[in-house]
């Protein structure tokens, strides 16, 4: 119960890799909430961590790329569990099209989601983790950030951002002992993998479980006096 006693939000978390690592930060003892578009999902989602892992688990549902609601999600889950010691930065989602044809509405919603949103729930949980002296943020990144793939251009220009916007907030943050890190994965088991084989025909045989990621966040997390900060860690 290494988190016992801490808050922690998890964004994307109705299922995939956001269901996972929220499931784990609720076993580790934290009270999660879990931020996902989807309203019914994530609802069923925090019932059933609440039920198999004895935390609080709190629904929030919300659209990442726009502030307000960022906002309104960050306050009721402060205003419910009276602090904010974790966030996972996980809500992402991805477009098919090359740099020459991808749609300006393609593009901006995955900028918008990817990146956006990533800045707001960031900027959101600051001033509690700056009022408490420390909080750690992970930012799910991808390994594509280093490298492009084909047909995947806005997605792979976001998760370069977010590499640079994890470096940045960690230098930005250090001095309030906030660390901030990133997880730059390869491909992973979930419904966006399952998109992508059906749109592109690209497969992806080694994929990894969505329960590898949840355990590589964890070991940023934890111990919480842990000071790593900077890292954009590929190796999950």
């Amino acid at each position: 119960m290494e988190l016992k006693g801490k808050v922690a939000l998890v964004t994307g978390a109705a299922k995939g890799v956001g269901e996972a690592t929220a499931e784990l930060l609720a076993k580790e003892g934290a009270d999660v909430g879990l931020l996902d578009i989807n309203n019914d999902a994530v609802e069923n989602t925090a019932s059933r961590i609440s039920r198999h892992q004895g935390a609080k688990a709190l629904a929030l549902q919300g659209d990442v790329s726009i502030k307000s609601q960022v906002e309104r999600a960050v306050n009721t889950l402060q205003q419910q569990f009276g602090r904010m010691d974790v966030l996972v930065n996980n809500a992402g989602i991805w477009k098919c099209g090359t740099l020459s044809e991808v749609s300006e509405e393609d593009w901006n919603l995955v900028l918008d989601v990817n990146l956006k949103g990533l800045l707001f729930c960031t900027q959101a949980v600051i001033p509690q983790m700056k009022q408490q002296q420390c909080g750690k943020i992970i930012n799910i990144a991808s390994a594509v950030a280093f490298g492009p793939a084909p047909e995947w251009s806005a997605y792979c220009i976001s998760k370069a951002a977010v590499a640079m916007l994890t470096q940045v907030a960690a230098k930005e943050l250090e001095p309030f002992s906030i660390q901030v890190n990133a997880l730059c994965p390869g491909a992973i088991d979930t419904d966006l993998t399952k998109q992508i084989t059906q749109e592109t025909g690209d497969e992806f045989p080694h994929a990894m479980p969505p329960e590898k990621v949840a355990e590589a966040v964890l070991r940023l997390v934890c111990p919480f006096e842990g000071t790593i900060t900077g890292e954009l860690v590929t190796e999950i």
